[in-house]
């Protein structure tokens, strides 16, 4: 029997189907994928692109304009410097809501200095 060995095209086009059909349902948005995966899972995804990249914890790609996300389980984001609001428009952030924070956290990008 012959074994089952996905190469990166095997990856791309599964991703690629369903990027297409992200594309197909929301025509006009800006959508993103984001997968949060084991250590184990992440770095076998990793290995199959550039091996300049294999020291982070996240990694994203870009596929007809669906950027496809890869973060190791656990991984939290640089903290955004938030803007200065009053202390009662401020959201609290909690365990249950922590996927959230961190994938808004991946759309925002930090201000220079």
């Amino acid at each position: 029997m012959e074994e089952n060995q996905e190469g990166v095209n095997g990856y791309l086009e599964k991703l690629a189907l369903i990027t297409d059909a992200i594309e197909t349902i929301f025509p006009n948005a800006q959508s993103a994928l984001i997968f949060e995966l084991d250590e184990v899972d992440y770095r076998k995804m990793q290995s199959h692109f550039r091996k300049i990249d294999s020291i982070y914890k996240r990694f994203k790609i870009d596929i007809s304009g669906v950027e496809v996300i890869f973060m190791i389980k656990g991984y939290i984001p640089d903290e955004v410097e938030e803007e200065t609001k009053p202390e009662e428009q401020k959201e609290d952030v909690t365990e249950s809501n922590g996927l959230l924070k961190k994938i808004l956290n991946l759309f925002t990008s930090k201000k220079s200095s």
